[in-house]
């Protein structure tokens, strides 16, 4: 089994690792939180790290020699500044390391998002749909500017993935139910779509990720359930399971999220389409509903 090393080994990195010691890797992990190393640490996980991402600290560290690397960091608030440091100076950290070290690395696999994407009035989105366009906001200038780094250094990886991720959720990560239950008003539109993905589904991509040697497969892919649906009717749904009255849409709102980042939402479909084709990937939870169930029955 290979020797797999998990950099910003969260909500998402520490769910990875349980899936990659049960099939039998070495795992490895970088995290700038106390809490979770002492987490990972119980998990049996020798060599983990406690240091910000950004910082050179680390790269004499490591001392495994680590095949297959996965950088899944999110920005953990902070607005821009957070971006700017987790996600594009983090990134070069690790590349600056693989270079200084020589080392020679299967697959190399970022975890990116979705919010590269501007307003598309409701249309389908697919990985190409950037070629040739401005960035629309500080926070997509950042994201893509960290894309960039790897396939500018792609000769450094054998295989490498950017895993564009629509709005994340699972267990203990459930920002619209959390919000459906705390008040009877949600910021925004109710019109426009929400694209989401399972925790448990990104897992199980990283994991067939890891497994592909065809070099031909590198490169960007959308991930993304299989059913795109307006707010509205995902609230309403939940409305419904819930046992609760569906709370109203107040366009004049705007959410704390989107302030800090400086964005706005958007109203996009996500293609899912290349990252089946290519990988062959099949999802646990194809739509919203399959993933809240399961989520539901767990807070009864």
């Amino acid at each position: 089994m290979s020797k797999v090393f998990i950099f910003g080994c969260g909500y998402l990195g520490m769910r990875l690792a349980d899936a990659l010691i049960e099939s039998g890797h070495e795992v490895g992990a970088l995290t700038k939180n106390e809490v979770f190393a002492d987490h990972l640490r119980a998990k049996g996980i020798r060599e983990v790290i406690v240091a910000r991402l950004e910082s050179d600290s680390w790269h004499d560290q490591v001392s495994g020699d680590y095949r297959k690397i996965v950088n899944c960091v999110s920005s953990a608030g902070n607005g821009l500044s957070g971006y700017e440091s987790s996600y594009y100076e983090g990134q070069a950290s690790i590349i600056q390391w693989v270079k200084s070290k020589s080392m020679f690395v299967e697959s190399y696999i970022y975890t990116s998002s979705t919010s590269v994407y501007g307003e598309n009035s409701g249309a389908w989105v697919e990985e190409s749909s950037l070629e040739g366009e401005v960035a629309h906001s500080e926070t997509a200038k950042i994201l893509r500017r960290s894309e960039d780094l790897i396939e500018a250094n792609q000769s450094y990886f054998e295989n490498y993935f950017i895993l564009r991720l629509s709005g994340i959720y699972g267990p203990g990560r459930h920002y619209l139910l959390n919000q459906m239950q705390s008040s009877n008003v949600i910021a925004g539109s109710g019109d426009n779509f929400m694209n989401m993905i399972h925790v448990d589904d990104i897992v199980i991509g990283i994991m067939r990720m890891m497994e592909t040697k065809k070099a031909s497969a590198s490169g960007i892919y959308n991930l993304s359930d299989d059913h795109p649906t307006k707010k509205e009717e995902v609230v309403e749904w939940l409305s419904g399971e819930l046992g609760i009255e569906a709370p109203r849409f107040d366009q004049g709102l705007f959410s704390q999220r989107h302030a800090s980042r400086k964005t706005r939402t958007k109203n996009r479909r996500i293609a899912n389409i290349k990252i089946k084709e290519v990988l062959g990937l099949s999802l646990k939870y194809s739509s919203y509903k399959e993933g809240y169930s399961q989520i539901i029955g767990k807070l009864s």
